[in-house]
């Protein structure tokens, strides 16, 4: 399996939540991707030596290693049992990257109060956790970007289209993209 994930937890929950925080680690490793995360160390090594100098500072270096092993991966799972505004912030950079991210919690599934096309939540136990990374994996593998299609536009409609997406804040791709998806349905 070729599918890259991002996981990572609060840091403040660890006494509370490592056993959880571990359960969680586990399972994704079982799906037989491959995973970057604070959980499992050597998480800095996303950036190259010279940037780890620049950066210099712990919190930096580590902040820097997040936001790139986010963006490194397909997807991203967040163990939220313990609510941390740095988790919802590492988030919202993969939703706004177009990765899917799974929120897990033991005490609540937030895809209840969160509608966005790329998130999603669950409540877990040690009984559905592996079908619970099972179908998020799967989900992920079947709706990655991996085909391509090139086609023709007059001038105009580059340019409007081009305008719309600045608008949003959006690239082109993305804007198309977030038009299908919403006539999908």
């Amino acid at each position: 399996m070729s599918i890259k994930i991002f996981y990572t937890a609060s840091f403040y929950g660890k006494a509370q939540y490592q056993k959880e925080y571990d359960m969680v680690r586990e399972s994704i490793l079982k799906t037989g991707v491959d995973m970057i995360s604070p959980e499992l160390g050597g998480y800095t090594q996303v950036l190259s030596k010279r940037e780890r100098d620049r950066l210099r500072d712990k919190n930096s270096i580590h902040y820097a290693s997040i936001k790139r092993g986010i963006m490194m991966c397909d997807a991203t799972v967040i163990e939220v049992s313990r609510e941390d505004f740095q988790l919802g912030h590492e988030a919202t950079l993969a939703i706004q990257a177009k990765k899917h991210v799974l929120c897990l919690s033991v005490n609540e599934d937030y895809s209840k109060r969160i509608k966005n096309p790329y998130f999603h939540g669950a409540r877990y136990n040690r009984y559905n956790i592996d079908d619970v990374i099972g179908r998020f994996i799967s989900k992920v593998d079947r709706e990655g970007f991996s085909e391509r299609f090139n086609f023709f536009l007059s001038p105009s409609q580059l340019t409007y289209i081009s305008k719309q997406a600045r608008l949003e804040g959006r690239t082109t791709a993305d804007y198309l993209r977030g038009l299908i998806e919403n006539d999908m349905g």
